[in-house]
């Protein structure tokens, strides 16, 4: 929850100027003309605009500019507790000072992509600037350093990357324990919870992660084809992992993610899902246990295809109404391979189940409307959606991630709730990790890390000069702090590409 004193109403006319971080209007934001909700005062014509459609705001004093406007600071003693707290992952000062190649970083990770020793020569890659951080209560550190969960426990606390909550929600059937919590409503208003690793940092242990679960979707692939019962045990153990992984940094995660690339389009779709979903339910406030079933239902919902012909699945062009019928026969299937591990939890079939339904009722396969839905499955669904359209696709190209969102908020109020649209589109942020950017420069970038208080200045690595040939040995650019071209104009994003612009495919530069 907000301190006291960092979340302050405060009136436009009188009270509100540059450098105040506006954290919530008094209107819809959708109704109001800012792309994004929450963003920091830089000018007066800014200013000006707030004056002329709000009588009020909320300004959050952890994330404004200006010594007048920051928080009151912790105790020492209070601030020293908290930084050695059990399972911190903080990179000491002289770490973070120090410069990163962080294409040579990307380098290093490709090439250990694919191999047994992904782990070790990742931590290589990094050593000596990669510490080894205090185990988590009920965790085991392995030879190599790295905390392995003996179990997963439901009842660790969570630390959600936003705290605060959503606007009021509906109560739904079959909503959980944190569900109810959300739907019952706080105060408006989001407090960010910065990560606590450096990017480059968090990559390194998220990388053997990934390449873990996509090794154990493939197996539990052959299980299928082999009708066996798949055994959910190891990636429930992956999953937790990551749980982890986002409360320290999700931007790593969602790179990773969203960039590696694999000739099996079904596999890096579902790790996809599960990392927007386990960051969605994250940036909601949902705890641990809720945010690793999701990530499990996300990696399994569409588990069922595997029953489908491939031509089906493979068939370039619009679908006959025979043939989407027997399309969305997928979830059965999915839930009959599912129901036959012991590993899945009733939770996490309701889910699989729903991911597909739509609040006006225009989903299947029981066509359920509203409240019937349920948060967990309607926020399966909307990442399923999103990462759907941002992924080439054997029967369509990929939209840009700017595309995407506008279709998103086309079916903000229809397909999807309001509110739930409207977190998605401000926890992905205008310019999402791995969107492909062009800049005022002419330069193309890939967006690294998003900057949670001007969310419009991200980190990108730099694909390809103002002359659009490829760099060599791309450079990353953070357009927070890198203030000036050659021109003496700052730099700035002018527009999102989709992937393959300019015959850029970013996953080729790393790991492809």
């Amino acid at each position: 929850m907000l301190k006291g004193g960092e979340l302050k109403e405060i009136v436009v006319a009188q009270d509100l100027r540059v450098g105040m971080f506006v954290s919530e209007l008094d209107r819809p934001w959708l109704e109001s003309p800012f792309l994004l909700q929450g963003f920091l005062i830089e000018d007066q014509a800014t200013l000006d605009q707030l004056r002329e459609v709000c009588r009020f705001v909320y300004v959050d004093r952890t994330r404004s500019a200006g010594d007048a406007w920051r928080s009151e600071p912790e105790p020492a003693v209070e601030q020293k507790e908290r930084m050695a707290g059990p399972g911190r992952f903080q990179a000491s000062p002289e770490a973070r000072r120090r410069p990163v190649d962080f294409f040579a970083l990307l380098r290093s990770l490709r090439s250990a992509a694919g191999t047994e020793a992904a782990a070790g020569q990742a931590s290589a890659a990094m050593a000596p600037w990669l510490h080894v951080y205090p185990d988590l209560p009920g965790m085991r550190s392995s030879v190599a350093g790295e905390a392995q969960p003996d179990a997963y426990l439901p009842g660790a606390p969570s630390r959600p990357l936003v705290t605060g909550v959503v606007q009021p929600r509906r109560a739904g059937a079959g909503v959980g324990r944190d569900e109810s919590r959300l739907a019952a409503g706080r105060p408006a208003g989001m407090a960010y919870a910065e990560p606590s690793a450096l990017l480059e940092e968090e990559i390194v242990a998220a990388f053997p992660l990934v390449e873990r679960a996509q090794s154990l979707l493939a197996q539990i692939a052959q299980d299928v084809q082999r009708s066996l019962n798949p055994d959910l045990e190891r990636l429930r153990g992956v999953v937790s992992e990551m749980v982890l992984s986002v409360a320290r940094n999700p931007d790593a995660l969602l790179w990773l993610a969203r960039l590696r690339k694999t000739d099996q389009y079904s596999y890096d779709h579902s790790l996809d899902v599960a990392a927007h979903v386990m960051i969605f339910g994250r940036y909601l406030g949902l705890g641990d246990e809720s945010i690793a079933t999701l990530g499990m239902a996300g990696m399994l919902q569409d588990v069922g295809k595997l029953s489908l012909p491939e031509r089906l699945l493979q068939k370039i062009g619009p679908v006959t109404p025979r043939e989407y019928e027997i399309f969305k026969t997928h979830v059965e299937f999915s839930l009959q391979i599912l129901s036959a591990s012991p590993q899945a939890t009733s939770q996490m079939l309701e889910i699989v189940a729903r991911h597909h339904e739509r609040c006006d009722g225009s989903g299947y396969p029981r066509g359920l409307k509203g409240d019937a839905v349920g948060l967990m499955a309607e926020i399966a669904g909307l990442c399923d959606v999103y990462c759907a359209m941002t992924r080439e696709r054997p029967y369509g190209e990929a939209a840009s991630s700017q595309a995407a969102l506008d279709t998103v908020r086309a079916q903000r109020g229809t397909r999807f709730s309001e509110s739930t649209v409207d977190q998605f589109v401000q926890c992905i942020g205008l310019y999402p990790v791995g969107a492909l950017v062009e800049l005022n420069t002419g330069e193309v970038g890939v967006v690294v890390a998003q900057n949670r208080i001007r969310r419009l200045k991200p980190r990108v690595m730099i694909l390809l000069g103002p002359d659009k040939k490829p760099n060599a040995y791309p450079h990353t650019l953070d357009l927070l702090y890198d203030q000036g071209s050659a021109m003496g104009v700052p730099c700035a994003i002018v527009r999102s590409l989709p992937p393959g612009a300019f015959g850029v495919e970013p996953s080729e530069f790393y790991l492809a």
